[in-house]
Order: C-alpha cells, then sequence, then structure tokens
C-alpha cells in the first residue's frame, strides 16, 4: 500500500512538473511575441489609406491639404497631444503666392545618464540632455505628371508620396508614450513640401540659433511604399574632399543601421534597410576632386534645408541605387510592371492606394508561394536526413517565418521605419544610456 500511495504521489508530482513546463513554455512563447519588434499592428497602415484616399487631391496651398492638415490635428489629439500649427505663405511653381501650415508636437525624453568615468565627458551631461531630434514628413502630395491611361486605370491619391511617411510619424507619435525617446523629440508634418521644401524652410527660418545649437539630428521620412528597397543615407554635408566622410555627420545614420541589425529586422520582420554602398565618384560643386557616392544620395527633400545648414541628417526613401553608374540611376522600381511609367511611381497615377495595394498582395502571395513550397521541401528533406542531429541549431518556424511574411508590405515598411527611429531616438554616444 505504502508503494502504491508513493508512486501514486510520484505520478501526481510528474503531472504538476510537466503542468508547470507547459506553462512556463506558453509563457515563454507569448514572452517572445511579445517582445518581437516593430509589431505594431496595422493602425498604420490603416491610417496612410484613409489620409490618402479622404485628401487625394492635397496639393500644396490647396483646400484639400487645408483639410488633411484639421486630420492631422485630430488625430493628434486623440493620441492625447496639443498640435502647435505655424501657418507660413510660398510662391509655387507658378508665381502664385499660397498658404499653408506646418503641424508639430514635442515629446519630452526620458534624458541619458553617464555611465563611463572620464569626467570631462560626464561633465557634457546637462548639455546632452538639452538636445533634441526632429523627426518630419510633409503631408502635401505632388499633382500628377504622368498618366498611365493606355494600359492601367487608377486614380493617384499620393500613397507613396507621402502618406505612407506621414503615417510612421504617427505611429512614432503613439508607440513613444510608452517607448519613450531618450532625447527630447520635436514631431513635424510639413506643409508645402513638393514646393521646394517650402514647409521645412519656413520651420528652419522660426527656429532660434538657441535651437539650432540643440538640434542634434533631422530625420526625413519620405516616399518609402512603392520603391524596391528602402534607403537610409546621410546627408551631403557628410561628404569631405578626397573620398572621406564625415563620421559625426553620418553617426545618426550609422547607429540605425546598428538598431536594423540588433533587432534583426530582416530575420525577424522580412523588412530589408539599405544603405547606398556605390564605389564610383561624382563630380560636385565646390569640391576640386571627385567625391565618393556613398551613404548619401543627390535626392532633395524636407531634410535638404537642414543639410545645407550642416545639420546632421538621415533621409529614408525607397529607391533603387544598385547600379553600375550614376547614369543607370533613375527607378525606384526594377518591377517590369512600372515600365510604363519608367520605374517611378511618384508623380504618376499609379501612386494609388488601391492599385499598390491589390498589386502588392498578389505579388508577395505568389513570391510566399514560391518561397514556402520550397522551404517545406527543405524542412523535410532536412528532418528525413538529421532527425537526431543535436548541433542542429533552430529558428524561427516555417509558420512564423509565413507569418512575418504575411504582414503586407504598406504595415511592414511603415511599422519598421518607425521602429527604426524610435530606437534610434533612445541612442547616445558611449557611455550615455537612457535614464530608467
Amino acid at each position: 500500500m505504502n508503494f502504491i500511495n508513493k508512486l501514486r504521489s510520484f505520478s501526481i508530482f510528474l503531472f504538476s512538473l510537466a503542468l508547470l513546463i507547459s506553462l512556463v513554455a506558453c509563457q515563454n512563447s507569448t514572452d517572445n511575441k511579445l517582445s518581437m519588434p516593430a509589431r505594431y499592428g496595422d493602425n498604420g497602415r490603416t491610417l496612410a489609406i484613409n489620409f490618402a484616399q479622404s485628401f487625394p487631391e492635397r496639393y500644396a496651398g490647396s483646400e484639400q491639404e487645408k483639410s488633411a492638415g484639421d486630420w492631422l490635428i485630430k488625430e493628434l489629439g486623440n493620441l492625447g497631444y496639443e498640435a502647435q500649427v505655424d501657418e507660413f505663405t510660398f510662391t509655387d511653381n507658378t508665381g502664385k503666392q499660397l498658404t499653408s501650415r506646418n503641424i508639430s508636437v514635442e515629446i519630452e525624453g526620458t534624458g541619458f545618464e553617464y555611465t563611463g568615468s572620464d569626467s570631462d565627458a560626464k561633465a557634457t551631461l546637462d548639455t546632452v540632455n538639452d538636445q533634441f531630434i526632429l523627426i518630419g514628413a510633409h503631408y502635401d502630395t505632388p499633382v500628377k505628371e504622368k498618366q498611365a491611361v493606355d494600359t492601367v486605370s487608377a486614380t493617384g491619391d499620393g500613397i507613396h508620396n507621402n502618406a505612407a511617411g506621414v503615417a510612421a510619424i504617427l505611429t512614432i507619435a503613439k508607440e513613444m508614450q510608452h517607448d519613450r525617446p531618450a532625447y527630447n523629440v520635436q514631431l513635424v508634418f510639413f506643409g508645402a513640401g513638393t514646393q521646394n521644401f517650402a514647409g521645412a524652410g519656413a520651420f528652419l527660418e522660426q527656429m532660434s540659433e538657441s535651437d539650432l545649437n540643440r538640434l542634434e539630428a533631422m530625420y526625413n521620412i519620405d516616399r518609402i511604399y512603392a520603391g524596391d528597397k528602402v534607403y537610409a543615407h546621410a546627408g551631403q554635408n557628410s561628404v569631405l574632399e578626397g573620398q572621406k566622410k564625415s563620421y559625426e555627420k553620418r553617426k545618426k545614420l550609422y547607429e540605425m543601421t546598428d538598431v536594423y541589425y540588433n533587432y534583426l529586422l530582416l530575420t525577424n520582420n522580412d523588412f530589408s534597410l539599405y544603405t547606398n554602398q556605390n564605389i564610383f565618384t561624382l563630380e560636385v560643386e565646390n569640391f576640386a576632386e571627385p567625391v565618393l557616392f556613398r551613404e548619401w544620395t543627390t535626392h532633395l527633400g524636407d531634410h535638404t534645408p537642414f543639410d545645407q545648414i550642416g545639420i546632421p541628417v538621415v533621409f529614408l526613401e525607397s529607391f533603387e541605387y544598385d547600379v553600375d553608374s550614376f547614369a543607370d540611376l533613375g527607378k525606384e522600381s526594377t518591377d517590369p510592371m512600372f515600365n510604363v511609367v519608367e520605374g517611378i511611381i511618384d508623380r504618376s497615377n499609379l501612386d494609388s492606394s488601391a492599385y499598390l495595394n491589390d498589386y502588392y498582395q498578389i505579388a508577395e502571395e505568389e513570391k510566399n508561394e514560391k518561397i514556402f513550397g520550397e522551404m517545406e521541401t527543405a524542412e523535410t528533406e532536412q528532418k528525413a536526413n538529421d532527425p537526431d542531429d543535436p548541433n542542429q541549431t533552430d529558428g524561427q518556424s516555417l509558420e512564423e517565418l509565413r507569418d512575418n511574411r504575411h504582414i503586407d508590405r504598406l504595415e511592414r515598411r511603415i511599422n519598421n521605419v518607425a521602429f527604426l527611429i524610435i530606437k534610434s531616438a533612445q541612442r547616445g554616444d558611449k557611455n550615455f544610456v537612457p535614464k530608467k
């Protein structure tokens, strides 16, 4: 009888232990899902589509641009922010004087603490904690100059330029409320960005000398949806003579690429971030010798006014820089589907939420069918060949990988761009760490 009782007690113990292990495993699985980077859901995607479709002709200085600005002010209010609105006038490309607005909010950072032993570095802590970063995107859209009506039926609404960028800023505003930056942050929606960056220029003009001295860097999000690859660039002010570069002006770019690699965004999210890594040189004004065309771009945008006065910038866009020479540059996408607009979706009627969303959904489903068909075969073969290999490393399961790829292109790009900037806003120089 004692033996039976002991056996029963031992069985209960084993059952309890198995249950505990199961609960811990479930908790770890849940924690892993909760801790996956940039899992912000489809809110950014929804905001981008609603914004583009509600104000498809939000041209600089137009009534729709004004309505789009009112929508942004309301969305920021829904998040608990009180937007600052600054009106400005500009002259458009036809010589007509128009009015637009910049819309901004400020987010207080946690500040940094110094963990090193250098007394001189520690003495700069107050200065570091007074600095801020500027994160911007323009909310107007350009007039569509190219109409691919013969082969494609689409109505442009500026989902690519620049509703996706606007949605990324709104995602940052939401997520920074609990995933706080260390730097103080100013988020800005620039008006009239398509008119020689009039909003960015007006914003810069009203900044005091003290503000400019405190400005650590400017991040610009522009046209991140339809191009083949998402690129991050430093400013042209980071270029030096003799194919050299300014580390100080490119530091923020390198911090962003560190975030990308540290959080394994390619593996975890099927998101790739590129930098221009060309090896050819360009003749550039004010330089006696050709300079290396790497980690920067000749493309202009809302970052340009800040770049021109020496502020470090990080410019995010989607394009294709993998070419043999500068003369070969020019396409946002090498996909034959966009040959009808010569590979440039921007400023065409193909910059359409309905058209692009439908096309990329079909294209990515076909890509997934090919990838996962091959992976399932490879996985089956591997299990058959090495069922008990103790050195085999477990990666993400096929189901997890498939789930990652089922996050559509627009949601994936908005969320990951937002994540890159959020985490970059928490990174300081060596031994400067965010306060807890």
